[in-house]
């Protein structure tokens, strides 16, 4: 029997035509099935407009990073790393301060105790100048790092391990007059641990003053480099603190 070849034509056409609908159907599902549904236009737009903002903040952050890493000078921070550390030796302007003790004779009723530096006024003049802002101090040429500490044995100061005779003499680098301001303030510590007891103090702002390296141990023998966490709230301290003592 003969067919004619439009009868074929019409025939491929056809099953074409079915193969092309049966995938359309296929994928408007997958679309649907992975893409939010939307009611209205506005909200697209809205989603839209959302995605372009994260979008950008994204790249403003990357952009920002890049800057930051192109600025980046390992050697530079190092040298900032060291000089916290005080391990280099540093030189700028600030207050140099001189302690002695009294320098009139005494009567012989009064207690000698009274009337020389103590190794406790040492510290709180110290704490009083980190305070002011000061970025660098040393004591008789003794550099104060994180692991410094003052100390007595007897009447003989002792920072760190080295022993100190008077006079005392305190170098801070930082900005001279607030250094100053902050150790004359009323109340303050000439007020308060100088005046009463007719201890000797000077008070000189230099425009150049140099502070040696720290030359004491650091070795830790406790601590340990470990990554950054977040500590747990203090209730949970205490908590815990109670638990155990039960």
């Amino acid at each position: 029997m003969r067919i004619n070849s439009w009868k074929i034509g019409v025939g491929l056409a056809s099953m074409l035509l079915g193969m092309l609908l049966v995938f359309q159907f296929r994928t408007e599902t997958n679309v649907k099935s992975y893409l939010p549904q939307f009611k209205t236009v506005s909200e697209l737009a809205i989603k839209w407009n959302r995605l372009q903002t994260d979008l950008s903040k994204k790249e403003e952050e990357l952009k920002s990073l890049r800057l930051q890493l192109q600025g980046y000078n390992p050697d530079e921070e190092v040298k900032s790393l060291r000089m916290a550390a005080g391990v280099t030796p540093l030189r700028g302007p600030g207050l140099e301060i001189t302690l002695t003790d009294v320098q009139r004779k005494l009567k012989a009723y009064e207690d000698p105790n009274l009337f020389i530096v103590h190794y406790d006024q040492l510290e709180l003049l110290v704490n009083e100048l980190w305070a002011a802002g000061a970025e660098a101090i040393s004591v008789n040429g003794e550099r104060l790092v994180a692991q410094t500490g003052f100390s007595c044995a007897g009447t003989t100061i002792l920072v760190g391990t080295k022993k100190l005779a008077p006079p005392y003499i305190i170098r801070a680098l930082g900005d001279a007059k607030t250094l100053k301001a902050a150790l004359m303030i009323p109340g303050g510590f000439v007020e308060n641990q100088i005046l009463p007891f007719e201890l000797g103090i000077t008070l000189e702002m230099k425009t150049s003053l140099y502070l040696p390296p720290y030359k004491g141990s650091s070795f830790f023998n406790y601590a340990q480099v470990v990554e950054e966490e977040e500590e747990p709230p203090v209730e949970m301290i205490v908590i815990e603190e109670e638990k155990e003592e039960r």
